[in-house]
């Protein structure tokens, strides 16, 4: 049976939000994100650990034998056989920190501020992710619509050599018309083939976005609003103000900055005492393991103490630690006041470029019809014979530039819109 090349299923277009869902689902960059927070969340558990009891226990049970010899007791001399025993050790140890300079509260604050500042990271990549798949999605669109385009353009020339030829058959074009013509109908599929290939690289680019298989079939369905007037760009101060508060990146930076502070402070904990208290109970005996673990407190010692080290001198590692911190600190502080920057400098180009792309879709719309009623007018007079074959090629390539500068003007607000979303925290 042979099933016909229509019959072949095809894949549901994807709209952008469903493209930016599964987007989200299979990036490898997020899921290293998550699960870096996964870990950042161990961390935590880690640093309380610091200030909870610690108790540990040890055992061990020995094989012994004693060989026969002689032993003196009071000046007289007795026979000592070979003997054969066992020997069994237990014991207990409880520690519970009391104080440490400060290392252990400080820990805690540093693990939480860390944690904190690994979920600002993932809504930064998520935030990240879903505005590449937006702007890729969007070049796959003005691709296809610049193919759209191009292919009129195409067939306009092709009509155009059509018509020139029966004008040469008519006696009212000359040969040469008809040469210029035909070689502008080819330049002009030439064209239209070459952008058939920048449709499937953006088609590959939106693929490895999304996370596709190589391979994996792809198409996409236009926003409603995809040619739409782009929005009217807000206040500067308005879109900066609320970048600065929103945007995740500068949460995470300042998180980390304050975590690595608190590290710093936990640091300079080792120049301070230590101070616990420890408990232990031991048992050592010669029977056999059942009665080693009967009547805990016979044949056994136990006690508390309270113990204190200070460690006066480590070779200034201690020192060098606690600047080592210090300058983590200023790391962290300089990539914050670098992200201010970038975000700023984000918001500002978003908005240059949407107020620019507003006003570029109007006069490009206009300058659409114009070339239209132009390419109208160029091929009346070419019918009338008043007018010539170079004025109707120059009213068809300014009606072709007017129509790329539409798709391109209408698509760059789609992605300045975008790049705002983005940059001012996905709001």
């Amino acid at each position: 049976m042979i099933v016909s090349a229509a019959a072949v299923a095809q894949p549901r277009p994807l709209t952008l939000d469903e493209a930016v869902k599964l987007g989200l689902q299979r990036n490898s960059d997020l899921q290293r994100q998550v699960l870096l927070a996964l870990s950042a969340e161990q961390d935590r558990i880690i640093a309380r650990s610091a200030i909870l009891p610690h108790l540990d226990f040890n055992a061990s049970v020995a094989g012994n034998r004693q060989g026969a010899g002689n032993v003196v007791v009071s000046g007289v001399q007795f026979a000592q056989p070979t003997s054969n025993y066992s020997t069994t050790n237990a014991g207990l140890n409880l520690r519970q920190l009391i104080f440490d300079g400060g290392k252990w509260w400080n820990n805690i604050s540093a693990a939480n501020l860390g944690f904190a500042a690994s979920e600002a990271q993932v809504d930064e990549q998520r935030l990240q992710i879903t505005y590449l798949i937006e702007q890729r999605f969007y070049e796959l669109v003005r691709a296809q619509r610049q193919l759209q385009v191009f292919t009129e353009a195409a067939t306009r020339s092709r009509d155009q050599a059509n018509y020139t030829q029966r004008l040469f058959e008519g006696g009212r074009a000359t040969q040469a018309d008809v040469y210029a013509a035909r070689a502008n109908r080819d330049n002009d599929e030439v064209t239209r083939l070459g952008q058939e290939r920048n449709v499937e690289l953006a088609r590959a680019d939106l693929s490895a976005a999304i996370g596709l298989d190589a391979g994996t079939p792809l198409t996409v369905t236009e926003p409603q609003n995809m040619f739409a007037e782009p929005l009217q760009p807000p206040a500067l101060e308005q879109a900066l103000q609320q970048a600065l508060t929103n945007r995740p990146s500068l949460k995470a930076f300042l998180l980390t900055a304050e975590s690595n502070r608190k590290t710093a402070s936990a640091t300079k904990g080792d120049y301070w005492p230590t101070l616990s208290a420890n408990g232990f109970w031991q048992r050592a005996t010669r029977d056999d393991i059942p009665k080693a673990v009967e009547a805990p407190g016979r044949d056994s010692q136990s006690g508390v103490s309270l113990n204190l080290t200070w460690n006066l001198f480590s070779g200034l590692s201690t020192q060098a630690n606690v600047r080592k911190a210090e300058i983590q600190v200023a790391l962290a502080e300089n990539d914050l006041a670098n992200g201010r920057r970038s975000v700023a400098s984000d918001v500002e180009k978003a908005v240059a470029q949407l107020s620019t792309a507003r006003a570029q879709v109007r006069v490009a719309q206009q300058a659409e019809q114009t070339a239209k009623e132009g390419l109208r007018l160029a091929r009346t007079r070419q019918e009338v014979g008043v007018g010539n074959q170079l004025e109707v090629r120059d009213a068809e390539l300014k009606l072709t530039q007017a129509q790329l500068n539409v798709v391109g003007s209408l698509v760059d607000g789609r992605e300045a819109e975008a790049a705002l979303r983005r940059a001012q925290g996905g709001t």
